[in-house]
């Protein structure tokens, strides 16, 4: 919750000045071809810190408000200049108040939908650094990397940070690992469930770590002997079975989840599965 500020009313006065000068309201806007409509101008962080004084609250919800706004008046489609105008009117609210949870909220949930998941990315890592504790703006990069830039190995990162912190909910890290496992990097899943599994109390969670580690480390070994199978042979194996005829592995493993293994034609090895239980008809 935010400081009340009480202030004298000269101040208020030099305050009101202050932020007509630093919103630019006076100022001409500016045209934007793509909605044919205008965009009023924005100063530069340097000069909405110097000119905001004690007013640093009031004006960190004018920009957000502005946003806001800007994103509604225009029923949830923004141009590419809008786009731009209200990530860096959000940029303002979080440059006079770091700590400010909306704007990262905002920035995190709609501009990403609206093609802006490249500007928001430095606002929420800027995050990280003043709301540490906070499980969400992890999250809200994680997904990003993951579903916007197409980044699995950062996406599993950034949710393996967010499973971490307080409050988090308990699905992250089965999630975190998902991403690592679908992007063939089983060494840091194996490793952070494996921290996961013994600091965690939970005996249901104990064992929900437990099934996964235990899918993920056959799965490791598999893509393993396919790498020898391959210079064995020449080419990647087609299926499991063809390790087990080949000498590399005495029998085919089932998955826990009552999947089935196989290989991608890069080598790599899923499940159809997808490391959730199938349900049994």
């Amino acid at each position: 919750m935010r400081k009340v500020i009480t202030v004298p009313s000269s101040l208020l006065v030099l305050g009101g000045l202050s932020i007509l000068l630093v919103a630019q309201i006076v100022h001409k806007s500016i045209p934007d071809k793509n909605t044919k409509g205008f965009l009023p101008p924005l100063p530069r962080k340097e000069i909405v810190k110097v000119s905001s004084m004690e007013f640093r609250p009031l004006l960190s919800d004018y920009y957000l408000v502005k946003a806001a706004t800007l994103y509604g008046g225009n029923k949830l489609v923004l141009s590419p200049m809008e786009v731009k105008w209200v990530a860096k009117s959000l940029a303002l609210s979080l440059a006079l108040d770091p700590y400010y949870f909306e704007p990262y909220l905002f920035a995190g949930n709609v501009l990403p939908w609206c093609g802006g998941a490249d500007l928001v990315i430095p606002l929420l890592k800027e995050g990280l650094q003043y709301r540490h504790d906070d499980w969400r703006i992890p999250f809200y990069l994680g997904f990003i990397y993951f579903y916007f830039k197409k980044d699995r190995i950062r996406g599993a990162h950034y949710l393996s940070l967010a499973a971490r912190l307080p409050s988090a909910p308990s699905y992250l890290p089965l999630l975190a690992t998902r991403l690592y496992s679908q992007a063939g990097r089983f060494s840091p899943a194996i490793t952070y469930l494996r921290s996961l599994y013994r600091n965690t109390k939970d005996p249901k969670l104990k064992s929900i770590f437990q099934k996964r580690l235990k899918a993920l480390t056959i799965m490791a070994t598999l893509e393993r002997l396919a790498q020898e199978y391959k210079e064995l042979y020449g080419r990647f194996p087609g299926a499991p079975e063809d390790l087990a005829k080949a000498g590399l592995l005495r029998r085919v493993p089932s998955d826990p989840y009552g999947g089935r293994f196989y290989f991608k034609k890069d080598g790599t090895v899923w499940s159809t599965s997808r490391l959730r239980e199938v349900k049994k008809r």
